[in-house]
């Protein structure tokens, strides 16, 4: 089955292998997939199917016994994840969104969104971020119409 024809699942599955390796390499260096098994909360059998086909479509290196690394290209595509899940995640957290649900939510939708999306939300952000004022006022409107009073 070719990259594009592969479901969103997949997809899904595949960045959250990505994320995960890229951040338990800056936490250890080379990883082995107990560790891999460990931070996703699957069996190692399921990280080394996953870890093949990661190795196979070249985003990692694996070494039987020994452990794994990102490629370049394995680096970029983590990256990428990482980003998206970020913009979301200060987007919601904006929201007024508790840190968790934020978080557990940004997990989820990070995979769905369109990257033209994910530029947009992100520019709003920034924006947000360096006027204060209109965040406030984002803000304020939220929690009144939360409370059921009309913001306009």
């Amino acid at each position: 089955m070719s990259t594009t024809a592969r479901p969103k699942r997949d997809i899904s599955r595949l960045e959250d292998y990505l994320e995960a390796i890229y951040n338990l390499n800056k936490e250890k260096g080379f990883i082995s997939t107990l560790d891999l098994a460990q931070k996703l909360g699957v069996k190692p059998p399921t990280v080394s199917s996953m870890v093949a086909k990661l190795a196979e479509q070249g985003f990692v290196v694996h070494e039987r016994y020994r452990g794994m690394t990102l490629t370049e290209q394995g680096v970029r595509a983590a990256r990428s994840v990482i980003r998206r899940h970020a913009a979301i995640y200060e987007f919601l957290e904006m929201l007024g969104i508790e840190k968790d649900v934020a978080y557990e939510d940004a997990e989820g939708i990070e995979h769905h969104l369109h990257p033209v999306t994910i530029s947009k939300i992100e520019g709003l952000v920034e924006f947000l971020k360096q006027n204060g004022k209109y965040l406030q006022t984002m803000k304020e409107g939220i929690e009144d119409r939360a409370r059921g009073k009309s913001g306009g």
